[in-house]
């Protein structure tokens, strides 16, 4: 990241807040999006804020090579900054390479008992599951799950469930994920490819295995071995629910949002970047409510958020934001699918406001000013 000019900023009573982000971060719109929402909320928390990457850090000199926001010039500029009381993780690897030196940029940054981070650590999808299972007050949230070890992992959770998800854990956005459903007469296996929903139907689990090898062998992260959920349907339409948990200037949870992810006509995938439609879980709710009697409301769903965040924080350590991925089945049963600690943020239109502050925004900075006023305070306690 570049900038015009450099400038030496000094650190003063205000928090230096440092967001972790990586190379092209800036190069992208939702980027972009992403910082203008951060320093529109930040005219009212009024916090020292420059997003940094990688390569950007001078550690013998314990300086960053920052990127803010000149209020007065209205651009953004480069600048010389000191390491940040508070450091905001939001970098997300490119690839395989990048993932490792992301890691050894965040240990060494532990290494400093003066900084502290607002998201602990990333949330695996098979070490969520392992240790979360080990809490009976979310295990029965949980669909089971096993790590993948060879094609017999596979098989005997297809004899038990008939529906599985196979999850890899680098996996994002749709990709990684894989549905096999049986039939009478065999597989059915679902995924995407390049954006586009593939179909593929075996008639046997020796053809099933010959199709996976080909998959598997192609994968170097772990795969999960995931119960199939039936997920309830709004309008002939499969939908599960991201429920974006932030903790307030408080340091207590608050559901900011808890949108439904509609999945496009006949896919298994809600992905809104494979077609999926976003939606608010309240208004389509009334609808769902007649075809399900069961189904929970907005209130019980975030309730559930609520716990769900604290014990990942009991498990994980203290985090500042947490995107989860909730399934309600066709009997109204809740599950939980999958924990972010990099959740999408960015206000959808037509269901939030896009134009005023927005509140995920606006807690998260005041909660790095409560961190910064009472350092190691939250240490993830339930």
């Amino acid at each position: 990241m570049t900038g015009i000019g450099k400038i030496r900023i000094e650190n003063n009573r205000k928090p230096v807040i440092g967001v972790f982000v990586n190379d092209v971060f800036f190069q992208n719109q939702d980027g972009k999006i992403f910082a203008g929402k951060l320093m529109q909320a930040n005219e009212k928390v009024r916090c020292r804020i420059y997003f940094f990457a990688p390569d950007e850090i001078d550690w013998p000199n314990r300086k960053i090579n920052g990127y803010y926001f000149d209020e007065q010039k209205k651009r953004w500029l480069a600048g010389l900054m000191p390491f940040p009381d508070i450091i905001y993780d939001r970098a997300v690897p490119l690839n395989r390479n990048q993932d490792e030196l992301l890691e050894d940029i965040r240990k060494r940054f532990r290494s400093q008992p003066e900084i502290q981070f607002i998201n602990s650590c990333k949330l695996e999808k098979w070490k969520v599951y392992l240790k979360l299972s080990k809490h009976a007050a979310v295990k029965k949230y949980l669909p089971h799950t096993v790590l993948c070890r060879n094609l017999a992992d596979i098989k005997r959770m297809l004899i038990r469930y008939g529906f599985i998800f196979l999850k890899t854990s680098g996996g994002s956005g749709g990709k990684g994920v894989y549905a096999i459903k049986k039939k009478n007469t065999g597989f059915q296996l679902r995924f995407y490819r390049h954006g586009i929903h593939q179909k593929l139907f075996v008639p046997g689990f020796g053809s099933l295995s010959a199709a996976l090898r080909g998959i598997i062998s192609g994968i170097q992260d772990k795969i999960a071995v995931q119960q199939g959920i039936h997920l309830a349907k709004y309008r002939g339409r499969r939908l599960d629910l991201r429920v974006l948990m932030v903790k307030d200037k408080g340091g207590k949870w608050n559901a900011v949002y808890n949108q439904a992810r509609v999945a496009q006509k006949g896919t298994v995938i809600t992905n809104l970047s494979l077609g999926g439609e976003v939606m608010d879980y309240s208004a389509i709710y009334p609808a769902l409510k007649t075809t399900y009697p069961h189904i929970p409301d907005d209130k019980a769903i975030r309730k559930l958020g609520i716990t769900f965040a604290r014990y990942i924080e009991k498990e994980f350590g203290p985090f500042g934001e947490i995107g989860l991925d909730i399934a309600v089945d066709e009997n109204g049963r809740v599950w939980l699918l999958e924990a972010n600690s990099k959740p999408s943020k960015l206000p959808e239109q037509e269901i939030e406001d896009t134009v005023g502050i927005s509140p995920q925004f606006l807690m998260t900075l005041e909660y790095a000013r409560l961190l910064f006023s009472r350092p190691r305070l939250f240490s993830g306690r339930i």
